[in-house]
């Protein structure tokens, strides 16, 4: 009976173990003349595989280059006006006073192959080697 219990317990975990997802938060904060600016990815994996890509920078700038938040904003856009009108992606920037927000997420599955190519992602990694890519770029991830 102990050994019965104990095969479908160890079954049991394995199975449940073997679709749960993990998130990896990893986060580069940068010292910058003009001001303090963060990014953070958050990459959600289901069964090793990518399934949910969100990225957020927001910049602060210094009281002397406030003036050029605007400039700054729309340089921080370019990239990310490709995927507008993608399928499966959503993005958001904003500006108040001196503090820029853009945000971008996208589900992996529903991500065009050129969407994923310009994300860096197309291959789908899996976690560990997403989390050594970006601890190598700077990031500290959790």
């Amino acid at each position: 009976m102990k050994t019965k219990f104990l095969v479908i317990f160890l079954f049991s975990t394995i199975l449940l173990t073997g679709c749960k997802s993990k998130t990896l938060n990893c986060t580069k904060n940068e010292e910058m003349t003009a001001g303090k600016a963060t990014e953070k990815q958050i990459i959600t994996f289901n069964n090793n595989k990518i399934s949910l890509y969100e990225a957020e920078i927001s910049v602060t700038l210094n009281d002397d280059y406030e003036n050029y938040a605007e400039l700054l904003l729309k340089s921080l856009e370019d990239p990310f006006k490709n995927f507008k009108d993608e399928k499966g992606i959503k993005y958001k920037a904003s500006q108040k006073d001196n503090k820029i927000y853009v945000t971008f997420s996208g589900k992996y599955s529903e991500m065009s192959k050129d969407v994923q190519k310009q994300l860096g992602i197309s291959d789908n990694y899996s976690l560990k080697e997403i989390k050594k890519e970006l601890e190598d770029d700077g990031y500290i991830c959790k």
